[in-house]
């Protein structure tokens, strides 16, 4: 069984990784998260020898980096197919692929994006899985070990999304989830051998700690007081009007309360919407005069930029809409800067805030988010509390732990296909 005491004894050693993803500077969480994983990887090996197999929707063209090896049409099969014979053909030691619903879909599923973002889920019985979903004839073809990322599990699969993970978990040496409760709904909806499923947290990087007011003068932020964030891309998945229809209620009992929705809209909604869901944000944000007190700030940030918001707020606020959402780089990423962080009770959530490190609100209740600001604002000895206890949980997913825990598991992928071959 692969597990965290098992992993902890296993000796990180030197691997090539060819990871398959999507890369900036496409503007997408993941190609953030593969990013970070990468350079950390890299940094631990002490050379730059991993690889990019990138995903790049379609009818889209980027610049990307030397990384790069091989770029893949999501819409191609045969891109998909030559793939797999660019990775046999590679000296890479092992694959490891980030899989989202949408990421590897074909032209007909309807989902090209993340769920959180907003998109539609595969209509059940429309199309044939197989047809619509390439990264499986991809998979069958690789001779390599493969490592896969979950970064939606759901727990009500419909009988697509079943079969898809159900032969992604046959293919794969081992399956990283980002929770214990993703990692139980892959053992027991999806049937995944225990000895192949292993935690592994999401990233995070390395905050400072109370540093609020350093960071609201370098952003030229002032009279927020207390500061509230919301960050990540924008979709109709995130839930930002319940936030925005707290702020009345805050700003009755704190009038300096001001909120700052960080992120521009995902670029497939932006494609296929336009600004239909953020126009609705500020129509809200006009009815209940809070012209004042809600600032956005729409553009796609850089991870040092977009870690000055995190480090200059008071609280971070996250609201899905969606109960089944598995993973939220952003809500890890505030728990590691030390912040009071609320959410709605969706997976990740759950196991995160559950401990008293965050606070979880009901869904859908612009009063819950309310009540817990006003609250714990109120209760300077909780906050500090809640605030140190986030800090020191999150600190141990820093992007150096993250990538020492893949490396010993793609070493013990990599031992254990050694001996198969063999």
């Amino acid at each position: 069984m692969i597990n965290k005491e098992i992993l902890t004894s296993i000796q990180p050693q030197f691997v090539k990784v060819a990871f398959v993803s999507s890369c900036l500077p496409r503007k997408c969480g993941i190609a953030t998260f593969t990013n970070d994983l990468m350079k950390s990887i890299d940094n631990l090996n002490g050379a730059s020898y991993s690889e990019i197999i990138a995903m790049t929707d379609h009818g889209q063209s980027y610049d990307y980096p030397d990384k790069v090896k091989f770029e893949i049409n999501q819409f191609s099969k045969t891109d998909y197919e030559q793939a797999a014979q660019h990775i046999n053909q590679s000296s890479v030691d092992i694959v490891s692929i980030q899989h989202e619903f949408g990421l590897h879909t074909g032209p007909s599923s309807g989902l090209t994006c993340c769920l959180s973002a907003g998109a539609k889920e595969i209509i059940e019985d429309e199309i044939e899985i197989e047809d619509e979903h390439y990264l499986l004839s991809m998979l069958d073809n690789i001779v390599k070990p493969i490592v896969t990322t979950f970064h939606t599990i759901l727990p009500s699969p419909n009988r697509q999304q079943m079969y898809v993970v159900r032969r992604i978990i046959k293919r794969s040496a081992a399956i990283v989830a980002m929770s214990e409760i993703s990692r139980n709904v892959l053992i027991d909806i999806y049937d995944c051998p225990p000895e192949k499923a292993v935690v592994i947290c999401h990233g995070v990087p390395d905050f400072e700690f109370d540093k609020t007011k350093k960071y609201q003068t370098k952003l030229n932020i002032k009279d927020a007081n207390p500061m509230i964030l919301s960050a990540g891309l924008l979709g109709p998945g995130k839930g930002l009007e319940t936030i925005i229809q707290a702020m009345p209620l805050i700003i009755e009992k704190l009038p300096l309360a001001k909120l700052f929705i960080v992120g521009q809209t995902h670029p497939v909604i932006l494609s296929n919407e336009g600004e239909s869901y953020r126009h609705m944000l500020i129509k809200i944000i006009k009815k209940n005069n809070l012209t004042n007190n809600v600032e956005f700030v729409n553009r796609y940030l850089c991870d040092n930029d977009l870690q000055d918001y995190f480090q200059a707020t008071d609280y971070f606020v996250t609201a899905y809409a969606r109960m089944q959402q598995s993973t939220s780089g952003m809500l890890a990423w505030g728990i590691s800067a030390g912040k009071i962080c609320l959410s709605t009770p969706y997976q990740h959530a759950v196991e995160l805030l559950s401990d008293g490190t965050g606070i979880l609100v009901k869904q859908n209740s612009a009063s819950a988010i309310a009540d817990g600001v006003v609250d714990t604002f109120n209760n300077s000895t909780k906050s500090k509390n809640m605030r140190h206890k986030a800090y020191e949980k999150g600190h141990d997913w820093i992007w150096s732990n993250v990538a020492t825990d893949y490396l010993r598991l793609f070493a013990e992928c990599i031992n254990r296909h050694k001996d198969i071959v063999v």
